[in-house]
């Protein structure tokens, strides 16, 4: 019974998944998508779904294909509230497909890393992030609103690190660190699920002091927050276009 319970909460939305998300997400790197495949303008193709075994949470999340990607909307603008058991949106990631888009590897990765000057209360650091579909100047240009911010909301924004080729904890996926389109913001103050529990399927609280101030400016740029994942990373933004497409994205409430 466990597994039928983790196993619906999972699933309930999966029919919110419309493949032309990534069609107006991603312009000018995904030429087409539909209920069969995906095709990159590169003539990279993918299957839409594939068939492996996603019978529980965790086979979902190690086994994740570009449907399942999609398969939990994200409220986008919305207000910090806890989000449903299981509810992550972003977290279920299909790893060919960004290593199709950013590099397969941390040589090919690095050849389209650049840095850009980042803001801090004491002046500006340079970060290194991908350029591919503009990632380094959607950043900057967060970076120039999240300085406009009045000094007590901009010190979430302080201790930003951004690229760094890894694993994500307790797993053999890549973060998406290792694609230079992620960053954290304030790590040593802001809040992590695994601090609570380590089991994916565990019951936990929910905890966040990040500004939905700042939250907005990343989420106007087609970045997504880890505050609006049931496995809360309250520091954590990366760039998931395909859930903030007018295709797929709530409206915030």
């Amino acid at each position: 019974m466990r597994i039928i319970a983790i196993a619906g909460a999972a699933f309930c939305t999966l029919l919110w998944g419309n493949p032309q998300c990534y069609v107006e997400g991603y312009p000018g790197l995904v030429a087409s998508a539909d209920e069969s495949a995906l095709t990159l303008t590169d003539s990279t193709r993918f299957p839409y779904k594939n068939t492996l075994p996603k019978n529980s949470w965790d086979e979902t999340i190690d086994h994740a294909d570009l449907a399942t990607q999609l398969s939990q909307r994200y409220d986008a603008g919305g207000s910090v509230t806890p989000p449903p058991y299981l509810h992550s949106p972003g977290r279920l990631r299909y790893q060919p497909f960004f290593q199709a888009l950013y590099g397969k590897n941390k040589k090919e990765i690095e050849k389209n890393i650049v840095t850009i000057e980042w803001p801090t209360l004491k002046g500006s650091v340079k970060l290194p992030v991908t350029k591919i579909a503009g990632v380094d100047k959607k950043l900057y240009a967060i970076g120039q609103e999240i300085s406009k911010l009045p000094k007590k909301e901009r010190i979430w924004a302080e201790g930003a690190t951004t690229y760094a080729y890894r694993v994500i904890k307790d797993t053999d996926r890549l973060s998406m660190h290792s694609f230079g389109i992620a960053i954290d913001l304030a790590p040593a103050t802001t809040q992590y699920w695994k601090d609570e529990a380590s089991a994916e399927t565990a019951k936990i609280g929910y905890k966040n002091t990040m500004p939905l101030s700042i939250v907005r400016i990343f989420e106007k740029h087609g970045f997504v927050w880890g505050g609006r994942w049931y496995h809360y990373d309250t520091m954590h933004f990366e760039y998931r276009p395909e859930l903030l497409a007018p295709s797929c994205v709530v409206q915030a409430r």
